[in-house]
């Protein structure tokens, strides 16, 4: 009988441990969204900041210089994150970890100025996507995603709308 007893015990700690270790991966990617979002979204403040031509404000218009926005962005995003940016044209970005803790980012910013139909003045917006693949954590869920050749794609996106009102 107590053999018995050790052999059941042994097999919930075994069955305990397998439902369990998605629990912990979901609390892990829960963490990681707000960890990446907070990231994108201080990333973008901080480039909306310093890179306003405030000039054109006396006019009620706001106009940012997209390249400047981008080194900006870029500059916050790798310090929060600790990563590095590699060369891209255009308005992708791509960031690898240097720690090895995340996978590769692709940012794509997509800046583009409009008028006001209401009272013709200069609007500026930002459209701001993140796109990651999940590494995972636990031992059971890399073991299955190494058999299944399937991945979690973590996305985040943001909308700056830069305006000045009177």
């Amino acid at each position: 009988m107590p053999l018995k007893n050790i052999a059941i015990g042994l097999l919930m700690v075994v069955l305990l441990s397998i439902l369990v270790e998605p629990l912990i991966e979901i609390a892990n990617i829960m963490r990681e969204k707000i960890i990446i979002g907070s990231a994108l979204t201080n990333s973008c403040r901080a480039a909306e900041e310093r890179c306003i031509d405030f000039g054109k404000q006396r006019d009620m218009d706001v106009e940012i210089d997209a390249d400047l926005f981008k080194d900006y962005f870029s500059e916050a995003f790798e310090s929060a994150m600790n990563v590095i940016r590699t060369p891209a044209s255009g308005t992708t970005m791509t960031f690898t970890s240097d720690d090895g803790k995340y996978n590769t980012f692709t940012v794509t910013l997509n800046i583009s100025n409009t008028v006001d139909a209401f009272n013709g003045k200069r609007i500026t917006e930002v459209d701001v996507k993140l796109k990651t693949r999940y590494k995972f954590k636990t031992k059971y869920l890399k073991l299955a995603e190494g058999a299944s050749g399937t991945s979690y794609d973590m996305l985040s996106e943001r909308m700056l709308l830069l305006r000045v009102r009177n």
